[in-house]
């Protein structure tokens, strides 16, 4: 752990600026705590810095202090310790010595601090992950190398047995009536009759008819177990503490792991899910194991099981043969036809926004799928120009006006007449260039949504007048678009009913009813479809335009077996027709 501390703090001090001096300390609850860390490392040790993390440590709080110039700071520096406490129970104080910083820095170091220690606790995790599974594995190691399986399983335990402190470690095997211990730790052969072995096997079937690990005493805060056998094992052998685990490979029971700690131990949870871990581990390895032993008809027996079970039995033929007259008879009978099409809901009308007068589009505040209200500004143009041009004409009907004043304080008619006409000029090119303001804020025809046009890739782009930017679509009103099979369009009529099911509400299967077979045509994957229109009965709240789905339309009542076999019946028909000359 101190190496570790020492790596950190060092990587810690290099990517902070002006860091002088850096010390660890760790604690697992006293008041003064041992340095684990220090750097530089070859530097004497850090006095100051050990009482400030040790006043840290014991007041709980984060402790700063001002140090006076001295050599190596000669504009002073920041002495700061700050206490963590680590999941695990442990507690880390970090000080550091900052250049250059004053108490008013203090809150800004302790928050690097607090992220640099979040990086560390997350790295010693791994850390301690990457070394209880690198231990599994050696574990696991020790029976890889062994040919047969009881040499491998006495291997593992052997080495777990060490591991966890155990006085025994036991595993087993199923066998009709119950399990049989396999192997022992620390004992190469034993008598498969003996008292002990008997109780061992009852702990593991214990384990295994609840399929859970099964601990005696429980450890606290375990979910309540059946554990009679384990007492019983406990009492009359002495051991201190007892639990199973059961082994499984692909869903299958394939063993259990049964460990005894010595009289006066008690267990500990770290002991009960390191051993979980290695079952998850050990159960493929042992029914590698056992069908690799297994006799050549028993696997010849297993790999039959597995393709025709049950159908191998005088039961299973008379379940074929009841099984085929239903089926003739499920087939005779009559049947909805329904006619499958993918489906897509469309707005009952869409309205455009298109851009009024060419320009640049400079703000967007509306994105495909926003829901927005009538009037509400979707986009605006660029309108510099305009409001340049409008205070222009502003000016020159203002001076027009004035000169208008001055011709008729001079009763100069003629005069008069040729200002009006000019200033009527400048009025309307005024309200030409208002009109054209306007249309720079592109707002939102009526209550819907937004279903097409992304402009957000298009800002600082120029635009066009007349071209389509966004489109809306009311919320309250849809229409359902089918693409039609051209093999099926034939059983599409208008008036059939259908349901219609969408990806965003899975559980709700909507109603709807054909308005409309166009003859319209279209190419998607590779295959012919024609566009049938519906309309939905009780539109939901929450569906938008856009939404995609899988529809069915009932076509009517035929026979099951033709309903079943006339796709591939008109694939063969066709297919002789193209090649029958």
């Amino acid at each position: 752990m101190e190496s570790f501390d020492a790596s950190w703090l060092a990587e810690l001090c290099g990517m902070l600026p002006r860091v002088l001096r850096g010390l660890v300390l760790s604690a697992g609850g006293e008041r003064h705590a041992p340095e684990t860390a220090r750097w530089p490392q070859a530097a004497a040790p850090f006095p100051d810095l050990l009482a400030l993390a040790n006043a840290a440590l014991t007041q709980r709080e984060p402790r700063c202090e001002e140090r006076r110039p001295r050599p190596g700071a000669p504009a002073g520096s920041l002495c700061l310790a700050v206490p963590f406490a680590l999941r695990s129970g442990a507690t880390r104080v970090v000080a550091l010595e900052v250049a250059e910083a004053k108490e008013t820095e203090a809150a800004a170091w302790i928050e690097r601090l607090r992220t640099g220690m979040a990086w560390h606790e997350a790295l010693l995790r791994r850390e301690t992950a990457r070394a209880r599974l690198a231990k599994l594995l050696e574990i696991l190691g020790t029976g890889l190398g062994q040919p047969r399986l009881r040499d491998a399983l006495t291997a593992v335990a052997t080495a777990l047995a060490s591991q966890l402190g155990c006085e025994r470690v036991s595993i087993g095997v199923p066998q009709r009536g119950g399990m049989r211990v396999e192997a022992l730790s620390h004992s190469a052969g034993f008598e498969p009759r003996a008292a002990l072995l008997r109780d061992l096997a009852a702990a593991m079937d214990e384990a295994c008819d609840q399929d859970a690990p099964v601990a005696h005493p429980a450890p606290a805060g375990a979910p309540p177990r059946v554990d009679r056998a384990h007492e019983a094992l406990l009492q009359r052998h002495g051991a201190g503490a007892v639990w199973s685990v059961p082994l499984a490979a692909e869903g299958e029971l394939v063993g259990a792991l049964t460990c005894e700690l010595p009289a006066g131990a008690s267990l500990e949870p770290r002991s009960l899910r390191q051993s979980e871990e290695l079952a998850g581990l050990l159960g493929p390895l042992v029914a590698l194991h056992r069908a690799a032993e297994a006799p050549g008809l028993e696997r010849l027996r297993r790999l039959a099981a597995a393709k025709l079970g049950w159908l191998t039995t005088r039961e299973g033929h008379w379940a074929v043969s009841i099984a085929a007259a239903l089926c003739v008879l499920v087939a005779a009978t009559p049947g909805a036809h329904r006619v499958r099409a993918d489906a897509q809901l469309e707005g009952r009308i869409q309205r455009a926004v298109v851009a009024g007068i060419d320009g640049y589009l400079v703000q967007v505040e509306a994105h495909p799928g926003d829901v927005v209200a009538r009037g509400q500004l979707l986009a605006r143009l660029d309108d510099r120009d305009l409001q340049v041009e409008q205070r222009q004409w502003a000016g020159r009907l203002e001076q027009i006006r004035q000169e208008q004043r001055g011709a008729l304080a001079s009763h100069d008619r003629s005069q008069l007449r040729i200002l009006a006409a000019r200033a009527a000029q400048a009025d309307a090119q005024l309200q030409l260039i208002e009109a054209n303001l306007a249309r720079t804020r592109l707002v939102a025809p009526l209550d819907g949504a937004i279903v097409r046009g992304d402009l957000r890739q298009l800002l600082g782009s120029p635009v066009q007048k007349g071209q389509v930017l966004l489109e809306v679509a009311p919320l309250d009103g849809y229409r359902v678009v089918l693409e039609v099979d051209e093999r099926d369009v034939a059983f599409v009529a208008q008036g059939q009913p259908g349901k219609l099911v969408l990806p965003a509400l899975p559980g709700d299967a909507l109603s709807f009813t054909v308005d409309r077979v166009t003859p319209v045509a279209v190419v998607s994957d590779g295959e012919n479809r024609f566009r049938v229109e519906a309309r939905l009965e009780q539109p939901a709240a929450s569906l938008r335009p856009g939404m995609e789905g899988v529809a069915r339309i009932e076509a009517g009542r035929r026979a099951r077996i033709w309903i079943w076999t006339h796709a591939l019946i008109d694939w063969l028909r066709v297919g002789l027709w193209s090649w029958l000359p």
